[in-house]
């Protein structure tokens, strides 16, 4: 008799039990305040597009190697397997042929600060065009100088600023102060690279009224840092129907997102928004920025074609390697061997000290410098047009 009545009171309290998990489970559904984020899937494939060569001389490049330091760049991962990105290249390696562009932003000089700029008034006009299209109260502002020949413009609210707009002559960048709008949002996804990436499509869709592109692809991708965290770095790219644009794109087209998601800090949320005017100009309406300063840039940075040349095999590049044929280029006195390479990819190098914008291998050697359970990769830029070399700036 009662062994039955312990086992009533106990269904009774298992009963309870039950009743109260589900209580919770339904009051944590009711007060989920989670983000639903879908990552595209329903890419176009992309086609080879087959360029013809071009009949200018390859003798017209220059050929002098230019550095600005002894660092070579390079990142730290804790194994090679780490090391991952989203390069259209990996797609399809079979790319034969791959334009050449002038550089607008070549300067000798560059260390007395950039050939041209914007004027205050330019810059206020970007301003304020990027302010109303963010729908920001424009009839209050302030601009700041930042350095001798950079301006800022701020939008505050009460006492504070929300928006900063800092544009230069190649791009815009949209700075957000401490604001909830841009918080990190919640979203539930175990694997950690998919909810970095849905990290970042939150904040484009967010946005994509001033920059949308018709095939978006998200990237965020890591080295370690000197605490061997994981430090994101996060890219959205146009894919293009053809893999040889898709890699123009992904190289020259990028529009970066500066996202803060460390718990040890605060302020955990977008922090700013990096991209070409060319985006800003393509995504508005039409003739919107037309006779704007908006449109002169976007139409002035348009990449300018010097001509189609045949790049050297993945395999050339890789036995210049092995060879060290580039030796101004390694600074590294053993010898190198396959194994050694951590990842070969096709890709775009620009820089100050470039007159041209060309394709390259990036290259990344393990040169076995080990810290703090770290493995430090060494990035090489080996040129992918036969014979000639690019000028590097390390810095």
């Amino acid at each position: 008799m009662k062994n039955k009545k312990y086992e009533r009171r106990n269904m009774k309290k298992f009963s309870l039990i039950i009743l109260g998990v589900i209580g919770i489970v339904f009051l944590f559904i009711i007060s989920d305040n989670s983000v639903k984020i879908e990552l595209p899937t329903d890419y176009k494939p992309m086609v080879l597009e087959a360029h013809s060569i071009s009949d200018n001389d390859l003798s017209a490049f220059e050929s002098d190697l230019i550095e600005e330091s002894c660092m070579i760049p390079g990142i730290s991962l804790k194994n090679p397997l780490e090391y991952k990105n989203k390069n259209p290249w990996f797609e399809n390696e079979e790319v034969k042929v791959l334009p050449v562009f002038i550089n607008n932003e070549y300067n000798l000089k560059y260390h007395e600060g950039p050939l041209q700029n914007l004027t205050r008034e330019e810059a206020i006009e970007v301003g304020l065009l990027v302010g109303k299209k963010l729908g920001i109260d424009t009839t209050k502002y302030e601009c700041e100088n930042r350095g001798e020949s950079e301006f800022i413009v701020c939008f505050p609210s009460k006492e504070k600023y929300i928006v900063k707009i800092l544009p230069t002559v190649e791009e815009v960048e949209i700075i957000f102060s401490d604001n909830e709008e841009v918080s990190l949002p919640k979203i539930r996804e175990r694997n950690e690279e998919k909810l970095q990436e849905k990290y970042l499509a939150y904040y484009y869709n967010m946005y994509k009224d001033i920059f949308e592109l018709e095939q978006p692809v998200f990237e965020a991708r890591f080295h370690r840092d000197i605490y061997v965290e994981k430090s994101y770095d996060y890219r959205v790219f146009n894919r293009d129907e053809t893999i040889e644009n898709t890699i123009i794109n992904y190289s020259l087209n990028p529009i970066r997102f500066y996202i803060n998601t460390n718990y040890r800090e605060g302020n955990r949320g977008l922090s700013s928004i990096s991209l070409p005017y060319k985006h800003l100009y393509e995504a508005a309406e039409s003739g919107e920025y037309d006779n704007t300063i908006i449109g002169d840039l976007a139409k002035k940075n348009q990449l300018k074609v010097v001509g189609y040349y045949p790049l050297i095999s993945k395999e050339e590049a890789i036995e210049k390697v092995l060879r060290k044929e580039d030796s101004n280029l390694i600074r590294y006195d053993g010898d190198i061997t396959l194994s050694d390479i951590v990842s070969i990819e096709l890709a775009y190098y620009k820089g100050h000290l470039n007159k041209t914008i060309q394709p390259v291998y990036k290259v990344y050697l393990d040169l076995k410098v080990y810290q703090d359970n770290l493995h430090h990769y060494e990035l090489l830029f080996v040129p992918a047009i036969e014979g000639q070399q690019i000028n590097v700036n390390f810095n």
